[in-house]
């Protein structure tokens, strides 16, 4: 028991000391000559001493708001963050300066601190396991924005029109609600194959767990030729030996050689993969009593059918995380209508969704550590750890305060207001919006985070 509570101790020691790390590396960067030079747009830019300097910028730019542009730069100037109070254009012309992969070297510092200590992360059988998926993101109607991110067309009998979005592909750690790698990619781009450009991301013990989207033979045969780990749902009609193996009321587990379609042996040959593939076929029951059928590389045969249920379940954890982006983060609320200022919202969104994540890291076992039998556990209601990280913006870069006392700060507030861990309560059935319904929600009920 001494030794469960002294490790403990350590380990709540050790994720202070990332928060506190996190913080300080973001503070040190901001204002760091070698960090602005490499990402700001000309090499005289924030080179004078003007009022929006580029950690000024920085810091408005993450603290993203649903407000009116001046209104928020009204308010960081009577807060006195700002030496004077500046127009939205002059902010305007001051963040075409400012390049968004500052936001993209941050966030990689972000992840390489959180997995620093590999013992204190959660995992699966010793992978880390990684939900893959795709999202469609509308972007703000310009034509900078449809020349780099392409155009779609809307054509009926009342409407003649055309709308751009992006795809964003993600890697996301589903137990530790970390984005490992992401990519914000033309709108008609297709997801296995941003999803293949960016295996170079994962880890040996990584297991990559996707939906049927990706259940190609020439995905899985690079995954094989890479010697990635992967778990995917594939549809009745992707391989004949899927299709059987739903029929199959003897064995709910089949090692299988896939063979390539004769259509796509082309161009399989031309890209070097196998035209043979072994994989291993598992059939799960869902609770609507319907099979699916999931392709993976586990051959571990202690591994019950239950838990390769369990296991594809945890890719859920993405489609929440793109849920929090686009509807907590309000990811689709643009702030500017250039390509630039576009992808500066967006990665830094992924900055903070990670921030998060290390800053609100060991909460929910404080949260539950005394939790009673019959009541549900506790978790950090996401609205108010973004707020607190978004209002708090200045305090963390830019004051001169002891780092420990604001991480105490944040943690008190993030206890604040917890959701309920209502595992396995299913919610009605999802059912289409009407367009009214949708406007009242977006005007009088979303509470926004910021």
């Amino acid at each position: 028991m001494a030794f469960n509570i002294i490790f403990a101790e350590f380990n709540g020691w050790r994720r202070i000391m990332i928060k506190i790390n996190s913080i300080s590396a973001i503070k040190e960067k901001i204002i760091n000559e070698a960090f602005i030079n490499n990402h700001r747009s000309k090499p005289d830019d924030f080179t004078r001493n003007r009022t929006l300097t580029f950690q000024a910028v920085f810091i408005q730019i993450f603290r993203k708001t649903v407000k009116s542009l001046q209104l928020s730069l009204n308010e960081t100037f009577m807060s006195g963050y700002l030496p004077n109070p500046v127009s939205a254009s002059a902010y305007t012309q001051a963040r075409s300066k400012f390049k968004h992969t500052a936001f993209i070297e941050l966030n990689n510092d972000i992840v390489r601190l959180f997995y620093s200590e590999d013992n204190a992360i959660k995992k699966w059988n010793n992978y880390r396991c990684i939900g893959v998926d795709g999202s469609k993101i509308i972007l703000p109607k310009s034509t900078e924005i449809a020349d780099e991110f392409g155009s779609i067309s809307i054509k009926n009998q009342t409407v003649h029109s055309s709308f751009s979005c992006a795809m964003f592909e993600c890697y996301y750690d589903v137990l530790n609600q970390m984005v490992i790698h992401s990519m914000f990619a033309h709108g008609l781009s297709y997801e296995a194959e941003l999803a293949t450009q960016m295996l170079g991301a994962t880890m040996e013990h990584d297991l990559l767990i996707l939906d049927r989207a990706y259940a190609s033979y020439e995905f899985i045969a690079t995954l094989i030729e890479q010697g990635k780990n992967y778990l995917i749902r594939c549809p009745y009609s992707s391989f004949k030996e899927v299709s059987l193996l739903t029929r199959d009321t003897k064995n709910w587990s089949k090692i299988v050689t896939l063979k390539v379609p004769s259509k796509q042996k082309k161009n399989i040959v031309g890209k070097g993969l196998p035209l043979e593939i072994k994989v291993r076929l598992v059939s799960v029951i869902l609770s609507t009593g319907e099979v699916e059928i999931l392709a993976t590389s586990i051959m571990d045969k202690s591994i019950e059918r239950k838990e390769f249920k369990w296991l594809y379940g945890v890719r859920w954890g993405v489609e929440t995380f793109f849920s929090i982006v686009k509807g907590r983060l309000c990811l689709e609320n643009f702030t500017g209508k250039t390509p630039e200022s576009v992808k500066q919202d967006f990665w830094s969104t992924i900055f903070i969704s990670n921030l998060e994540t290390v800053m609100t890291q060991g909460t929910e076992n404080e949260m539950n550590a005394n939790l009673q039998q019959g009541q549900y556990a506790k978790k950090v209601n996401t609205s108010v750890s973004f707020n607190t990280i978004k209002n708090m913006a200045f305090e963390l870069f830019v004051d001169d305060n002891d780092a420990e006392s604001t991480v105490e700060k944040m943690t008190i507030l993030f206890k604040m207001n917890p959701s309920l861990d209502r595992i396995g309560r299913e919610g009605p059935k999802r059912k289409k919006t009407s367009d009214l319904q949708s406007y009242n929600f977006q005007k009088r009920v979303k509470k926004h985070v910021f």
